[in-house]
């Protein structure tokens, strides 16, 4: 018996026909018949009643379910351990971001990493949200970097970063009402937000949550009929073109403040902001590799802050100073409260 013949097996279980699950697998509908009949063979019992419509379990073909899919779990979450120790040895470690946070952290992480770290890879991943915390949990990434309304005590620990001020963000257009208004404004407060067409992502995004928090809590209702992509890159284009408004942190797009192409306004009134954090799955165990990234990356992150590309309150100093375990604790139940 081997992991093949399982999964043949289950698939043709599922199935109900070796014609469908030979479709499924993309394999000749002979191959697995000769499988089926080597494991039957091997089990001693029949394990499927065939008929003109296809195949059903035997009850002794009940029974094997059970343990091959067990014996199938097994197999994967081997496979799964030696893939990571295979990259802990090596000294791999995935991290995935957000588009906003890689904006501002890649470039600066990748050249610390290469010039003081030689013997660490870092691979970076990048996508919304709520992707890179399917991408933790599934255990595709070391760590991530998002935001805290993706926070999941079940299986993340948690190494707050930075709590990051939010920008009405518009575009440096002469012929833009919106700039026209807003060009000599450092500041808006909430509320005044309502008066303009904004380019925000819906509440399967983190972002699209804070928003929608913010509004629940002042009773302000916000314009956000305006068509948007949800791709950050795309929004700041419609933003140049004078399309409509973003809320965004300066991680987003302070190089675009640079280079003059932008203009962003506090919000304030109440102050909008919220915090960014670096997650682990509390599931795995911790290499040294792993925990010296988190270390280079609130390095990385106090820099960026101390240079102004960051705009907000640095957390990560008061998290060297906790254990991991009670800093996790300390933060659950900080957000809890909050």
């Amino acid at each position: 018996m081997n992991s093949k013949q399982l999964q043949y097996f289950l698939v043709t279980a599922q199935k109900g026909s070796i014609a469908a699950a030979a479709r499924e697998l993309d394999i000749a509908q002979p191959a697995i018949s000769q499988q089926l009949a080597n494991l039957e063979r091997e089990m001693g019992s029949a394990l499927f009643e065939r008929s003109f419509k296809g195949v059903s379990l035997t009850a002794a073909g009940e029974v094997f379910e059970k343990h091959a899919k067990k014996l199938i779990d097994d197999i994967n979450k081997a496979k799964l351990e030696l893939q990571q120790m295979a990259a802990n040895q090596q000294g791999v470690v995935r991290v995935g971001m957000l588009p906003s946070i890689g904006n501002v952290l890649s470039m600066s992480l990748i050249a610390m990493v290469n010039q003081a770290y030689p013997h660490l890879k870092l691979e970076i991943s990048t996508g919304p949200s709520y992707a890179v915390k399917e991408w933790l949990q599934s255990n595709q990434i070391d760590i991530a970097l998002t935001y805290e309304q993706e926070l999941e005590p079940r299986f993340m620990s948690v190494y707050p970063l930075i709590e990051e001020f939010m920008y009405l963000v518009v575009g440096v257009n002469q012929a833009s009402a919106y700039y026209q208004l807003l060009q000599n404004r450092e500041t808006i407060c909430f509320w005044e937000l309502s008066q303009f067409e904004l380019l925000t992502p819906g509440p399967k995004d983190a972002l699209g949550r804070l928003i929608e928090k913010y509004e629940q809590d002042t009773g302000v209702a916000l314009k956000h009929d305006k068509a948007y992509s949800g791709q950050l890159m795309t929004g700041l284009r419609q933003v140049l073109q004078g399309e409509g408004l973003m809320i965004l942190p300066s991680s987003a797009m302070y190089h675009l403040e640079e280079s003059k192409v932008i203009k962003s306004l506090k919000i304030t009134q109440p102050e909008m902001k919220r915090q960014v954090i670096a997650a682990t799955n509390s599931n795995f165990a911790l290499t040294d590799a792993i925990v010296k990234m988190i270390s280079i990356i609130q390095e990385v992150s106090a820099a960026e802050q101390e240079a102004g590309h960051w705009r907000g309150e640095l957390l990560s100093k008061a998290a060297k100073a906790e254990s991991g375990a009670d800093l996790n604790a300390a933060y659950l139940q900080q957000v809890a409260i909050s």
